[in-house]
């Protein structure tokens, strides 16, 4: 009888945190468990317990949703700005509609914009927001309405740079660091408890363990299912580490 290898290095840190509370409560579901765990559970739940203290203050100062939102309006401007260049295209004085393919046709060469990670976005931003400045000025001053829309993007990317960038800076204090070291701890506390359940079911016959291997392993392939991956723009509006 053997308990699957649970990845825990590959968990995301709200997840890994998810993971110990699902195995502390699959425990407390088997007294035999807890008393053969003896100390070892005790000290499993302390270490728990100071994740969920470090888990509980990232949550709080944490800056991705806040990021998420601010580039949903920077992404409604950019759409909108689209939207007012296409529809004047079809205007009746062809210096307006000229304006509108030459600025259609800039637009076109940075792509699809709003699919872009956070940082090539501002990227693209950028650089659109000083072409608009600069050698397409007189065009935009063609298109009413035109002027608010760039306000709208400048303001907005300024302001998803902003918070970028104080998450940056997060990330780089303490509370990540305290993480990575509950972590650690709470790893080791939760592989030594899987060697004492193997072996107890070793010594004594593992009748009386198999229902909590069980359960522990169809735990262990659910989380193992969720592994840490490169981040997108889109990625980061549902989410760590």
């Amino acid at each position: 009888m053997k308990i699957n290898r649970m990845h825990l290095e590959s968990l995301r840190n709200e997840a890994h945190y998810q993971f110990f509370a699902a195995v502390i409560a699959l425990a407390v579901k088997f007294p035999l468990i807890v008393e053969k765990l003896g100390d070892l559970f005790g000290l499993l739940q302390r270490l728990f317990a100071k994740e969920d203290e470090v888990v509980d203050y990232i949550r709080k100062s944490d800056y991705s949703a806040k990021i998420a939102d601010a580039d949903q309006r920077l992404d409604r401007a950019v759409v909108g700005f689209g939207e007012t260049v296409r529809n004047a295209l079809h205007h009746f004085r062809p210096e307006v509609a000229d304006a509108a393919l030459s600025l259609k046709n800039l637009t076109k060469t940075y792509g699809t914009i709003i699919r872009k990670s956070y940082d090539e976005e501002l990227a693209a931003v950028t650089n659109l927001l000083q072409e608009l400045d600069g050698a397409y000025a007189e065009k935009v001053a063609l298109i009413g309405g035109l002027h608010e829309w760039i306000t709208e993007i400048r303001t907005t990317s300024e302001s998803v740079a902003e918070l970028l960038a104080l998450r940056n800076t997060e990330k780089a204090a303490k509370p990540q660091e305290r993480m990575t070291n509950v972590r650690r701890e709470t790893d080791a506390a939760y592989r030594d408890m899987v060697a004492r359940v193997e072996a107890q079911a070793l010594i004594e016959g593992e009748t009386e363990y198999l229902p909590f291997v069980k359960e522990l392993n169809e735990l262990v392939e659910r989380f193992n299912k969720i592994r840490s991956h490169k981040t997108t723009k889109k990625d980061e509006q549902n989410t760590e580490s």
